[in-house]
């Protein structure tokens, strides 16, 4: 007669186990695709009244990947796939050398440590969202700062976008080096080499990487002094004047901020810049003098306060995603792991057929 323990044993071992695990891990992955991920309570009593939204929520399923009824049946599968390794492979360890299968035990192997590194990226990957000028900066998870030195769009020849690439600095006391994807530009005149990001290139740091997210224009305004010295403004600048400020608020077309130009080079002349698109008419301008503040709009060539609106350049910006994903380590060994199995399972049994 068995004893619990090896009722216990037998249980956590079982294919039939399994089999319902992998069911219940499909249908939540399915009910995460369908269900829209981390809204509101009120959004899922508006969509799903009734019993609905409070299973749900109930259940997690508004953050299923890392709700307790996930990682519950995800760590149970976990339990079940390591006693059925570990018994796996102590009875392929009594047997002779020539007559061993481990094809299949790696591959079990490689599915636990592809779960745990799964799990671990629910509970604990970041992604922030950066966006950058020529010539600005930010500060990264680790302290050290990035800065933008150029960026670059191409386009074909129908206008569908073939490249977005950021070259870019990082400034730390010491740097770790990155993968060989991104191999360093030559210097910058301060010693500091720079790195290319492109679309599906990113830039690996220790315990971050770096992604190329998106690329865009902003239409900035430019104003003249009466001496004639020019600057640029983009919405929410503001310039000094004698008596107050000019701040530029808006276009009166916004949409037009977020064109892809129609030039394969990003816009980098001070310049009012020439461009195939329509111009909006005008400007929004929040104008402060003698501490009465006015809201105007106005046009290329007409004043605004003490300078006079000289026209528009398009301001490139470069959207960069820091990820910090502590499972990826995981997740990558796992799938290796994974893949050598199902090789080494299907080279044995060919050798099988053909002997």
């Amino acid at each position: 007669m068995k004893s619990s323990f090896d009722k216990v044993y037998d249980a956590l071992r079982s294919i039939k186990l399994a089999a319902v695990l992998l069911v219940l891990l499909a249908l939540l992955s399915i009910a995460g695709g369908i269900i829209p991920q981390g809204k509101t309570t009120g959004f899922y009593q508006l969509h799903f009244p009734g019993a609905g939204s409070r299973i749900i929520l109930a259940l997690g399923l508004d953050h299923v990947f890392s709700s307790l009824l996930f990682l519950l049946v995800a760590a149970v599968f976990a339990v079940n796939l390591t006693v059925c390794t570990f018994h796996r492979l102590t009875g392929e360890l009594s047997k002779p050398r020539g007559k061993r299968r481990h094809g299949p035990d790696i591959l079990h192997l490689g599915l636990i440590i592809l779960m745990f590194g799964g799990i671990l990226t629910a509970r604990t990957r970041t992604e922030t969202l950066i966006n950058l000028r020529r010539g600005e900066s930010a500060d990264l998870p680790d302290g050290a700062k990035i800065v933008l030195v150029d960026l670059n769009y191409e386009q074909y020849p129908d206008g569908r976008p073939k490249s977005w690439e950021s070259t870019v600095v990082i400034h730390r006391v010491s740097a770790p080096a990155p993968s060989a994807a991104n191999t360093p530009a030559p210097s910058t005149p301060g010693g500091l080499p720079q790195y290319l990001i492109k679309v599906n290139a990113p830039l690996r740091l220790k315990g971050y990487s770096i992604y190329q997210q998106s690329w865009h224009t902003e239409k900035q305004v430019v104003l003249k002094d009466a001496m004639g010295m020019s600057f640029s403004l983009e919405p929410g600048m503001r310039g000094a004047t004698k008596d107050g400020f000019v701040l530029f608020m808006a276009l009166d077309n916004p949409s037009l901020g977020a064109a892809v130009p129609a030039s394969s080079t990003p816009a980098t002349s001070s310049a009012p810049a020439a461009s195939s698109d329509p111009l909006p008419q005008s400007a929004i301008f929040l104008l402060e003098e003698h501490g009465k503040r006015t809201v105007s709009k106005a046009a290329p060539g007409q004043g605004i306060g003490p300078f006079t609106f000289d026209g528009y350049i398009d301001q490139s910006v470069s959207g960069l995603a820091v990820v910090s994903d502590r499972g990826y380590p995981f997740v990558a060994a796992g799938f290796i792991l994974v893949i050598l199995g199902v090789f080494m399972t299907y080279i044995r049994k060919l050798k099988g057929m053909l002997a």
